[in-house]
């Protein structure tokens, strides 16, 4: 294989797949949401899971330079991770925490999500044995049916909480259930009707959380109403926003975050009527020339793309041929003029400028201009796969390396 130290989209001794993660538009699109709910809201970044399969710790880096307020994460040890690396600013966790873990959440600084009174009862001991008073956030169940204390129960809640007296109410918070989808707007509605009751309940039995959110991605561009004084934007973060926004010239500023992509490590011309692949799915229909691209369903490019799935290559959309198998996709690569040995292979994203695996570029009267660049979406992969955006950059395994551009 050509050497390619001098390429900067690959990694010096690894398998040619890479996820490009662009710190430039994270740093965008977190500008635009500041932008649409002013200073006086703050903004709890979403980085659970990864940061949605971007990774958390440099995209964390990011958002804390941008002015994010908060960090929300599922789980203590994905705060961890990030007091790890240096960030500062207030974590919550959103998944509350395990059996053991009330002492780490002190000792990290993390604020836990409680949903359970004997959730309070651990903290509470926790934090008296430290010396400390613990911030948490009550979750209220107001249509969600997960995690929380039902919002016909708050009230009975709140009278039992006196007794607690190392934990102070920092926040209340609960968690649309279809914020995205307007034929449940009645459902929208009664949750933000009910999570403000249960904030006058708190209030009344003289609590007084400094930070109400509810607004998720969908309820921050659905529904302003939600915003009360904090959101939690997750997946626009990343601009994932085709599958739960409707279309509007505002949402298309918000910009894809992460690229996938691979190179070509084999081509073979198949004669008419030969199959390639498990299960023999693809049958070739004319002569036709098959590249080999290392990736597959074990590094998140869904099975459910089979025979169904597009790739850009050289500036032209190329079909996938045959099953994604767990290491490697097949692609019909017989319309790509001058395709060649290493070319790029753009799997999400925009295609880039075509370039050879030893950097070297592709003249550019065989590669499509900047305007005119195909891109393939998180949601255009979903579609096929019948899942949604958030699920596909999820998808992106640990073994494909993740690489930070900016500018």
């Amino acid at each position: 294989m050509p050497d390619n130290s001098n390429n900067p989209y690959d990694i010096a001794g690894h398998r040619p797949t890479w996820a490009e993660i662009d710190l430039d538009a994270l740093a965008a699109n977190f500008s635009l949401i500041k932008k649409r709910v002013g200073g006086g809201v703050k903004i709890m970044a979403i980085v659970k899971a990864n940061a949605y399969g971007h990774g958390a710790v440099e995209c964390s880096r990011r958002l804390a330079q941008a002015g994010t307020d908060w960090f929300g994460v599922a789980l203590p040890e994905e705060g961890s991770e990030l007091r790890a690396s240096g960030i500062t600013q207030p974590i919550l966790c959103l998944a509350g925490f395990w059996h053991g873990q009330a002492a780490l959440c002190i000792q990290q600084k993390l604020v836990p999500v409680v949903y359970r009174r004997d959730m309070f009862e651990a903290l509470d001991r926790a934090a008296r044995d430290a010396g400390v008073i613990a911030d948490v956030h009550v979750k209220v169940d107001t249509g969600m049916g997960r995690l929380g204390f039902r919002f016909d129960e708050v009230k009975e809640l709140v009278n039992g909480l006196s007794s607690f007296n190392n934990i102070r109410i920092d926040g209340l918070m609960t968690h649309f259930a279809a914020a995205d989808d307007p034929s449940c707007k009645d459902l929208t509605e009664d949750q933000i009707e009910r999570f403000e009751a249960a904030a006058n309940a708190f209030r009344s039995r003289g609590f007084h959380p400094q930070n109400l959110h509810l607004a998720n991605s969908p309820g921050i561009y659905t529904h302003p109403a939600a915003w009360e004084n904090m959101i939690r934007p997750g997946g626009v973060l990343y601009g994932l926003w085709r599958d739960i926004l409707p279309p509007s010239e505002q949402n298309s500023q918000l910009q894809p975050v992460m690229s996938l992509r691979s190179r070509i490590v084999l081509l073979k011309w198949v004669p008419p009527g030969e199959t390639i692949g498990y299960g023999c799915t693809f049958e070739a229909s004319r002569k036709t020339l098959v590249a080999t691209i290392p990736i597959g369903y074990d590094d998140g490019y869904r099975r459910g793309l089979s025979n169904r799935g597009h790739v850009i290559v050289r500036g032209t959309l190329a079909p996938v041929a045959g099953r994604v198998s767990m290491d490697l996709t097949l692609v019909d690569v017989t319309g790509v003029e001058g395709v060649e040995l290493n070319d790029s292979v753009t799997l999400m994203g925009r295609g880039q400028t075509a370039e050879r695996q030893d950097g070297s570029e592709i003249p550019a009267s065989s590669s499509a201009s900047k305007e005119d660049q195909l891109t393939v979406t998180a949601e255009d992969l979903a579609k096929i796969a019948g899942t949604l955006s958030y699920e596909i950059t999820c998808g992106i395994g640990p073994r494909v390396p993740r690489i930070y551009v900016s500018k």
